[in-house]
This record gives structure tokens, sequence and C-alpha cells, in this order.
């Protein structure tokens, strides 16, 4: 694959997690998916002698038979037409379609429901808390929409000196997600001189008598109305305060509350403008120059190549060689009269011929096979001693002699040669994108695990970060796809070692259409060989041996090939999954007023 279809695949993937990401950070909640129980709250709170509220609770019921009380409470004392003499809330109407109820300050109740059977009152003397007004149903309310409308007259607690009055009405804390909020405040005598907001993400709009918010708000979300009044004669109750103005402005500068704003819009950009910012960065970075290579290549491109060179530079990262450059070079040696490798049914010996290679992995390889030798003479190498030391490894739970093994085998199975490399590859690119996104990432990941583990977002009840983590995430999923690509990617090729590359893929993807091998199959056995080292070093050993197989191409090394890839193989990955397992078992082992929130009211709706 060609760097610009990678990068036209990352940009796809990365407009897409961005589009998903804001869509459900801004127009979607994934939370509702998890509640039983939403509703949606309207309210119009009327400033004049008296403070009047009207609220119409929209409760939406996603599980039959599970609720009984559809309600709102109330932190503040409630009264059911009639007064105090300290602050409190009169209800003054309730209506709904179905049976409501009143449960007061004083745990009197009052309802609608026209019997001489008690049983109702008893039982929501008994469920209800105090402060609590709402609709009952004792067969359980069914899927579907349910409303209630409530009235009030509320006489709140007053701040005030010799030129304003302070007022904080909350009227929701503690409650099920709202879906909507819309409020409106009625302010026909221009009483507010200014208004302060207390919820997430809201909205306003003032408007000619009044103003208008909406919003939607998480659950347990605050909704709290804080406002300056000029001196007026609103009923309530009132306190001395030195200095209302001064006091309110220093309780609502809600330094978190901008802070959060702000990362959330810089997220939201960064989301959006990812994708821009990949193509013009790989185009000051990684752009590669045009050539022209066929499709099919039915020749070695370079066959100066060492084949673990080719495994390294040519397949998968550059960086990092795989297993398929070991077996390639098994195969060559083997070609080469350097060893003989004979394959049995339960193992695989090899004869080390000539161990003088010059190749500093080569010499790797030979030194490897020495270690595992069954004669005197240090020159025949047995599979079985590497499957017997896996076997006892792990039967002895010795977590660190397994990793110590595991480190023996990947100089050999995971060759790296960054030298080797950095003469094909000039990574500048890659480099600045590590600068750059790591510490982005680490700031992301601090945010996201703050967010879960300290529940972020429940103690912060005036601030929703739930768009903020939509927004990491997905921010964190765009910068991570380039950050799992090969090396190569946003790295730059020195010289003409693109067009080698190509060349390699080309033949990669030769060895693989048997009507090309077919077209331009070789008579001499000898480049069949060849091309199964190459097309293993290439990872294609599969296909390749297929080919040779279903073409009649007579020769021990696709037998030798396959018995060595296979064996080699499953001996890895044994050990391998061993070494995750005991790793994870040893990690399981180990052990886990004024301003915001001030208000007079509090509560908000529920079910049970």
């Amino acid at each position: 694959m060609t760097e610009e279809k990678k990068l036209q695949k990352i940009v796809v993937l990365s407009l897409i997690l961005g589009i998903l990401g804001i869509y459900f950070s801004h127009f979607s909640d994934l939370r509702l998916l998890f509640y039983d129980l939403t509703a949606e709250y309207r309210a119009t709170l009327t400033m004049s002698d008296e403070i009047e509220l009207k609220e119409e609770y929209v409760f939406n019921v996603k599980e039959p038979k599970k609720y009984r009380m559809l309600y709102r409470f109330w932190e503040a004392p409630i009264l059911y037409n009639e007064n105090a003499d300290y602050p409190f809330i009169k209800v003054t109407d309730v209506s709904s379609e179905f049976n409501w109820y009143i449960k007061d300050t004083n745990g009197n109740v009052f309802t609608n429901y026209k019997t001489e059977d008690k049983s109702l009152v008893e039982f929501i003397k008994n469920k209800g808390y105090k402060n609590e007004i709402g609709i009952i149903n004792l067969n359980y309310f069914q899927t579907g929409k349910y409303k209630l409308n409530i009235s009030y007259k509320i006489y709140p607690p007053l701040n005030t000196d010799q030129n304003y009055i302070h007022l904080n009405i909350k009227l929701a804390d503690k409650h099920i997600p709202y879906e909507k909020v819309k409020i409106k405040i009625d302010d026909p005598y221009s009483y507010i001189f200014k208004l302060y907001p207390h919820m997430p993400d809201y909205k306003i709009l003032k408007l000619t008598d009044g103003w208008l918010v909406e919003s939607k708000v998480k659950r347990d979300g605050l909704i709290e109305l804080e406002m300056l009044m000029l001196k007026t004669k609103i009923k309530g109750f009132y306190q001395n305060h030195p200095n209302v103005y001064k006091t309110t402005e220093e309780s609502n500068t809600n330094k978190i509350g901008v802070f959060f704003s702000i990362f959330e819009k810089l997220l939201t950009i960064s989301v959006g403008l990812f994708p821009v910012f990949l193509l013009i960065f790989y185009k000051f970075f990684s752009e590669e120059k045009k050539y022209t290579v066929p499709e099919f290549i039915s020749f070695i491109p370079n066959e100066k190549r060492k084949p673990h060179t080719v495994n390294l530079i040519f397949n998968g990262d550059a960086f990092e060689g795989d297993e398929n450059g070991f077996y390639a070079t098994l195969l060559n040696l083997h070609l080469n009269k350097h060893i003989r490798i004979k394959p049995y049914d339960t193992d695989i010996e090899i004869e080390i011929l000539n161990p003088e290679v010059n190749d500093p992995y080569e010499k790797k390889v030979i030194n490897f096979l020495k270690r595992y030798t069954i004669d005197p003479d240090g020159r025949i190498f047995s599979s079985s001693l590497i499957e017997n030391k896996i076997k006892n490894l792990l039967a002895s739970r010795d977590l660190e002699r397994v990793k110590m093994f595991k480190y023996e085998l990947d100089t050999v199975f995971k060759y790296r040669n960054d030298y080797e490399a950095s003469k094909f590859l000039d990574k500048t690119g890659r480099n600045i994108y590590y600068t750059f996104s790591i510490p982005v990432l680490l700031i992301l990941g601090f945010f996201v695990l703050t967010y879960f583990l300290f529940n972020l977002n429940g103690r912060l009840s005036h601030i929703d970060l739930y768009s903020s983590l939509i927004l990491s995430i997905t921010l964190s999923l765009q910068l991570s796809l380039v950050l799992f690509t090969p090396t190569q990617f946003l790295g730059r090729w020195k010289g003409d070692a693109y067009r080698e590359k190509l060349q390699w893929e080309g033949f990669k993807k030769f060895l693989s259409d048997l009507a090309m091998i077919k077209k331009y199959a070789p008579e001499d056995v000898v480049i069949w060989k060849k091309w199964l080292v190459y097309g293993t070093a290439l990872g294609s050993a599969k296909k390749v041996e297929k080919i040779m197989r279903s073409l009649n191409v007579n020769t021990d090394e696709v037998d030798i090939n396959r018995r060595v890839r296979i064996r080699f193989h499953r001996n890895y990955t044994t050990l391998t999954y061993g070494m995750m397992k005991l790793q994870a078992a040893k990690n399981a082992a180990r052990s886990p007023g004024f301003g915001i929130g001030g208000g007079f009211g509090g509560g908000g709706a529920g079910g049970r």
C-alpha cells in the first residue's frame, strides 16, 4: 500500500471519528441510553411583589411496571396553601391526568384521590419525601410520557443593602436527567438588574420583559437562578448585608466553568480540524516523490539485499522486523550451505555446516542455534530444547526468567537495527508529531482518568463535562491512529528508497497472484527457491508455498519452510501468551448562600 493510500485511510477514519465525536458530544447524549426515567422541564418565574413559579414536568418512563411515583421534591420547606414565619415555598395548585399528591414539610399529605380508603395516604407517607409533589399509580406506570404541572409562590431569603436586593433560587440539584430545560423569567417591572444562571451548557436570550434560559441538564446537575435586583418591595425574608453587589459579583467569577468552557471549545476545534491538519502536516514532512512502478513485478527487485533487511525495511515497520525475517534467513542459510535443516514430525534439527558469516544478523542467528545444540561439538540444533525450556519456564511461573528468555528470542524474531533503517528513512516528521502528540495524549488521558476515578463530573454540579469527555476520547483516538502506523508513515524515504519499496510491494503482490505467476513461471527451480526466500521475508510464505505445490514445483525447501514456520511460530506464541498470563496474574494480585449552589430551593425530579 502506498503512503498516499495509507494517508487517505487515516484521514477518512479520523474524519469519521471527528463527525461521531462532535455528534455525540453536542447533539446526542449517550448517557440517556442508560436511564429508564428522564424528564423535560419547563418553568416560568414571574417577578412581582410576590415571586410566582409555574413548573411543568414531562416524565419519560422507558421501562414499564417499575415506577409508581413520579415526583419533584424540594430541599426548602413546602406548604400547601399555608404560610410560615420562615423562608418557604407555597404550593398553590397541582394538575395532572393522574392522581397527584403533596407531602409538605411537616409530613402532611394532600391528594386529589377521592376515596375513603386511607391506604393511598399511608403509602405516600411511608414512601414519599417531605417537601414532595408528584403523581401516583399504585399499579405502576407503563412506558410513555406523563405530565405534572405545579404552581407556587416563593418567599425566599433575601440579602439587601442600601441599593440592591440579592436573590438565589435553586430549582434543582438532585434529580433524574433533564433532556430539555426551558425557563422563562418574566420581569414586567424590570426588577432584575443582573441575572446569573447556574447550570451546565445553557443558552440565554434577553426578551423585552425578561429572559429565556435553555439547556439540557445531566443527572444531579445544578439549575439555579441568582440575581441582583434594584430596591423594591418583593415579599420575602430580608437579611442585611454590607455590600450585596460586590459579594454577588465575586461569587460568580466561576473560573472553573470558564476554563472547561475554553477546554471544550479547543477540543471541538481540534477534533473537527484534525483531518485537515494531518493533510497539511503530511504535505510538509512526508510527501514522497512520484514514481511509476508496475503493479506486478516478476523479478526480485534487489538480490543484494539480505532477506532480513527486506523484512526489516520493506515489510511492516521499517524499524522493527518480524519472525518472517528469521524464517527467511534460516532458509537462505540453508540454500547457501551454511546450515542444513532437517524437519521431523516432533522436532526441527538444524546442522551448522559453516558458521562463518559476515552479516551481523546472520551471526546472531548462528549463535542462537549454537546455544541450543544437542551434540558435544555444538553443531546440531534441536527445536525440542526450545520447547522444553518454554514448558519448564512457564511451569515455574518465574516471570522474570520468562521475560529474559522472551527477550533472547526477540533478538532474532523481532530484529531491530535503527542505524540500518535510518539509511533508508528520515524520521523528522514522525519525531515532530510525537513531540506534540504525546504530551497532548497525556493531558487527555489524565482528564479522562480523573473524570472516572474521582467522579469529576459529579463533583462539579454546575458544569457538564460529558462533551469534553467524548471529545477527549475522540481526539485521543485520532492522534493514536498515526501513532499505531508503521514508523515510515509521516517519515520520508531517502534517495530512491521509496521506489524500491514500491518495487518490493509489486513483487509481493506478484507472488500472491497465481495467474501472474503462471504467466512468468521460471523453469529453473533455483529461481523458485529465491522467490520462496524473499516471499517469506515479505510475509507471503503460505501463498508462495501453495502456488509452488499447485504448479508441481518439486523441491524439499517448500516442506522445510512450512515446518520451520509452524514449529517456531508455535513455540514463540506459546511463550508470548504464557508470559502475558503470568503478568496478568501478577497484576491481579495487587491491591482500589452566595454564588453557585448556594440558592434557596434545591431538589428535583425523580421516580420510585
